[in-house]
């Protein structure tokens, strides 16, 4: 015979506890249960009615911290790049597209292994959030960060060769076709149209998971 607990002597810890184990396919009159008692005002210690529902939304609540952790990360990229060009005895050129395109190979390569084995660029670092397998919530591998930021490196990959084609045409006949000065439009609308996809994307959904994170299948989390 199956046992029937008796919630109404569950002290509210012992409720949190309840709603976080319990299977909720199983038992679903038990799980509303467990959230009707958690969210009554007069049961709730001092009032507080915040359930682990509450607490999951705020978990996943990152859009303002991963912009933040982006600014940070985007200076100290610009840091890297600033003394990469005075040991190489290179002209700093913030407007130089090559330079620029490099230096986002670069950060994706940084992406990818500071995903991969902490989960965590510096950025994110100072802002207390972590990047997990959105399955389990459990750490990520160098393959799933690799998957999560293939469309950045590849987009930035294809961006600096695009660079070099252009420079090589106006290098030879002092012009660029017009086949290739199409395939430079059509390359800036299509990052252009990524990054606002990979905007809306987070607005979309609870977990504030981007097109990057879909493909990864991962979730950024507050820790």
């Amino acid at each position: 015979m199956d046992y029937e607990p008796n919630f109404s002597e569950y002290t509210y810890n012992e409720l949190l506890d309840a709603q976080k184990n319990i299977n909720k396919e199983k038992y679903p009159q038990r799980y509303e249960e467990i959230k009707k008692r958690l969210n009554d005002r007069c049961y709730a210690p001092d009032g507080k009615t915040e359930t682990l529902d509450d607490v999951e939304v705020g978990k996943y609540s990152t859009f303002w911290p991963r912009f933040f952790a982006a600014i940070i990360d985007g200076i100290l990229f610009a840091l890297i790049l600033y003394i990469e060009c005075l040991l190489f005895d290179i002209e700093y050129n913030s407007q130089d597209r090559l330079i620029q395109a490099l230096n986002g190979v670069q950060f994706a390569i940084y992406a990818i292994f500071m995903h991969g084995y902490f989960g965590q660029t510096l950025g994110k670092m100072l802002m207390n959030i972590k990047v997990l397998n959105h399955e389990t919530e459990t750490a990520i591998d160098i393959k799933q960060a690799l998957k999560r930021e293939s469309v950045n490196l590849t987009l930035n990959i294809s961006w600096v060769l695009i660079i070099l084609v252009v420079a090589t045409s106006v290098e030879i006949s002092g012009t660029i076709s017009i086949g290739l000065s199409f395939a430079v439009i059509g390359f800036g609308i299509l990052t252009m149209f990524w990054g606002i996809s990979e905007f809306i994307t987070m607005l979309l959904n609870d977990k504030r998971r981007a097109i990057h994170d879909y493909i990864g299948k991962t979730v950024v989390v507050r820790i």
